[in-house]
């Protein structure tokens, strides 16, 4: 399982040299995926127009604790009563355990799973939008029963399931495109396997493939 983490090309150097450096809080990747507009979404919301680069590694188990969840997860934002931001603060592992256990994973194991079931929750969303009224009395999805027709769908016909949806750039972008993987170790420059410009192709199909065989 392979992530990839953009970064300014000004810090190449320094990260052939020393490595991805823990510098505040946490370090942001996201899953190494066959589709390219996946791969890069976070180069495109976050950087813009900066010149960047791809850091490609493999995750190992040693980087476990790590979150892998949406974007809105990682900080905490403060507003006024204009609802303007006045404060940020990033989220240490600790906090996103208070707040989010859901989104923190111990393993490689336990992060494959968790990955496949959302793409499932996704392919079952698509037919079904079943909800379930919450003790707060608002409607929230009910994911047993979403979960249920995803995989009803994808056993009435595997090979069509996995050609419109898991195959399917878009609709895997539409799944993951602001999900972010959170490490808390830095990561040694012996480990970088890969650097990537913006526009090159650089697919990489075993995480893909182990989805399909989970099905």
């Amino acid at each position: 399982m392979k992530v990839i983490h953009w970064t300014p090309k000004d810090n190449k150097s320094s990260i052939l040299e020393r490595g991805i450096l823990l510098k505040d809080t946490w370090i942001s990747c996201s899953m190494l995926t066959p589709f390219k507009g996946l791969n890069r979404w976070w180069l495109d919301y976050m950087f813009e127009d900066q010149e960047c680069i791809g850091i490609i590694f493999e995750l190992q188990e040693s980087d476990f604790p790590l979150v892998h969840g949406h974007w809105m997860i990682d900080t905490t934002t403060e507003y006024d009563e204009e609802f303007e931001p006045i404060s940020k603060q990033r989220n240490s592992l600790k906090d996103i355990l208070e707040q989010n256990p859901q989104f923190v994973f111990q393993n490689k194991k336990e992060l494959i799973r968790d990955y496949t079931q959302n793409i499932i929750w996704r392919i079952g969303n698509t037919i079904d939008n079943s909800s379930i009224l919450g003790k707060d009395n608002i409607y929230w999805p009910d994911n047993k029963k979403i979960i249920a027709s995803g995989r009803k769908l994808i056993k009435a016909n595997s090979k069509k399931a996995k050609e419109k949806f898991i195959d399917n750039g878009d609709f895997m972008k539409f799944v993951f495109e602001d999900y972010e993987v959170l490490l808390f170790k830095n990561i040694e420059a012996s480990r970088i396997e890969r650097i990537v410009k913006p526009n090159s192709s650089f697919p990489y199909h075993d995480l893909q493939e182990k989805v399909k065989k989970s099905l």
